[in-house]
């Protein structure tokens, strides 16, 4: 019937309501090359959450407590998804959360030729052995998408 429909009027978590818990099913790591994966994953979870202008920028309202409070949320989320060593390259990255998101960004792309030559090298040595044809095409472009 109408009107029996639960209308959810705030989705934006404030300290009077509790949040979905975080969860994550990738660790960024330097190692990986996982960060495309990574970054998908958290902008989904934050949009889902209406938090993900905290990492775009289009919110820096850090004079309102609660928007500070969201923002360091975001910012244990993100620090809780990364490697130990990476965790502990970024940790200390002055101000809200788009500035360690950014520093994240820069890490993963400033290293972007060093990492192209790698995969190129990986990808002219790869050979089909004992893997099966599926396995095969799926590791190539596993290597192509990073």
């Amino acid at each position: 019937m109408a009107g029996d429909d639960p209308i959810i009027t705030n989705t934006t978590p404030t300290s009077t309501n509790k949040i979905i818990p975080f969860n994550i099913p990738i660790r960024l790591s330097l190692e990986k090359h996982n960060y495309t994966s990574w970054c998908s994953f958290l902008k989904i979870h934050l949009g889902s959450l209406g938090l993900k202008a905290h990492i775009e920028g289009s919110s820096t309202s850090s004079t309102d407590p609660e928007w500070s409070k969201q923002d360091d949320l975001v910012k244990v989320w993100i620090l809780g998804t990364l490697e130990e060593s990476l965790q502990d390259q970024v940790v200390a990255t002055p101000g809200n959360a788009k500035a360690l998101w950014d520093h994240i960004k820069d890490l993963f792309h400033d290293n972007k030729d060093a990492r192209a030559i790698t995969l190129d090298s990986e990808l002219r040595s790869i050979k089909l052995g004992n893997l099966t044809i599926n396995a095969y095409c799926t590791k190539i472009r596993a290597m192509a998408d990073r």
